[in-house]
């Protein structure tokens, strides 16, 4: 389908366009149907103490089409948005979860129903049942159309199609231990989340996987580009960390680097804990007048307790040779720290950025014997663990 995939999101706009100037149009038959039918899920959820629901696909035929997914971003954007609502909507299927909202598209007559139920997962027991009907003409049967027809090496997933104006509703977590919304990326695609924060603070969004994802972040609003990010995340995944308001509607934008860059991944959003380090024992060392002495092959951790922090380090070759210099996260790999070695004079005589692991500084390199410096700055936006320095003869 890599043909037809490339004007989906573009065609799908026009029609909607289109149809908001057409008196005949079905769109606000099914918008008003979709938010009485929202109501009445959440009035039900809300009666039972659900706490974790899911939304299916709403095929025709067997297949997913254009109708059955507008339908499912619609239902998922109401109840995403209630207020104070007590249950989470999951993004990645119905493993979790208590309650599920499926249904089907189906042909009676001269026109199409589409059927709703809210079923409690226990015993399938349906909770709340409702269906509309709606006259097909051609502007029904345009939005039959299948969404899985044609080939690709990349299937279009169940959130298709999605849009700037059509953004997928995402569930922000509190914790990087989210659940992860799976998507898929074909020729051309670009898919949209949208997130509102329900409190203030440092929003962090990734993607997982092995595709290589480029990612830009709006406000949904104004459609002012706030940031943007290709490998800042684990090997070629996106990251962005942005602070954010409560309320405010914004929108993570994800593309393949390059036209070819298709396949599945995995999409996260949280509010990251503003974690507050405090100085380490060997500061002050913010100069090369009060580097502290580190030995070789005996490891040291650090800590940059503010972002105008930098640690000097200095040391001693006795034997001429290689030497690795290295500095990590202890936690993770995502502190991006960047090194500087100088000559006794202070000359400087190497550096690096990420030649280690991820976001590790490693630089190897050959020393005679005598005095030497090493300067530790933090590049990353936000300093959230403590680091090692080592060196290391080879």
């Amino acid at each position: 389908m890599k043909k037809h995939l490339l004007i989906v999101p573009v065609f799908f706009l026009v029609m909607l366009t289109a149809y908001a100037q057409n008196s005949a149009s079905p769109f606000p038959q099914i918008d008003a149907s979709v938010k009485a039918l929202a109501d009445n899920i959440h009035k039900k959820l809300v009666e039972v103490k659900a706490e974790k629901i899911s939304i299916g696909q709403f095929s025709y035929r067997g297949t997913s089409v254009l109708l059955g997914t507008y339908w499912v971003n619609q239902l998922t954007d109401e109840l995403t948005n209630k207020p104070q609502r007590p249950y989470i909507i999951l993004s990645g299927g119905p493993s979790g979860a208590d309650r599920t909202i499926s249904g089907e598209i189906v042909d009676i007559a001269n026109s199409i129903r589409i059927y709703t139920r809210l079923i409690r997962t226990t015993d399938r027991s349906i909770e709340v049942s409702s269906h509309l009907d709606i006259e097909r003409n051609e502007q029904i049967s345009r939005m039959l159309i299948s969404v899985d027809s044609g080939s690709s090496s990349a299937s279009v997933d169940s959130f298709e199609p999605d849009s700037f104006e059509s953004p997928i509703s995402y569930e922000i977590g509190i914790d990087d231990s989210v659940q992860v919304m799976n998507r898929t990326l074909h020729t051309g695609d670009e898919d949209f989340f949208l997130l509102i924060p329900s409190t203030d603070g440092r929003l962090v969004m990734e993607t997982t996987g092995s595709v290589d994802t480029y990612m830009e972040f709006y406000n949904a609003d104004t459609r002012e580009k706030l940031a943007e990010n290709d490998d800042g995340g684990s090997s070629y995944n996106a990251r962005i960390r942005h602070n954010v308001q409560a309320g405010k509607r914004y929108i993570a934008k994800i593309r393949g680097y390059e036209r070819s860059d298709t396949g599945s991944y995995g999409f996260q959003a949280y509010i990251q804990v503003q974690v507050q380090l405090t100085p380490d024992e060997y500061e002050p060392n913010n100069t090369s007048s009060t580097a502290k002495q580190i030995e070789i092959g005996r490891p040291q951790q650090h800590t940059f307790h503010s972002s105008e922090d930098v640690d000097w380090v200095r040391f001693q070759i006795t034997r001429p040779g290689r030497y690795t210099i290295r500095t990590r996260g202890v936690n993770t790999n995502r502190l991006d720290t960047y090194i500087e070695l100088y000559n006794s004079n202070l000359n400087s005589i190497g550096e690096d950025d990420d030649g280690g692991e991820n976001l590790d500084s490693r630089l190897s390199v050959h020393l005679e014997s005598g005095l030497y410096y090493l300067k530790v700055e933090c590049i990353s936006e936000d300093i959230d663990q403590a680091y090692i320095i080592s060196i290391e003869a080879e």
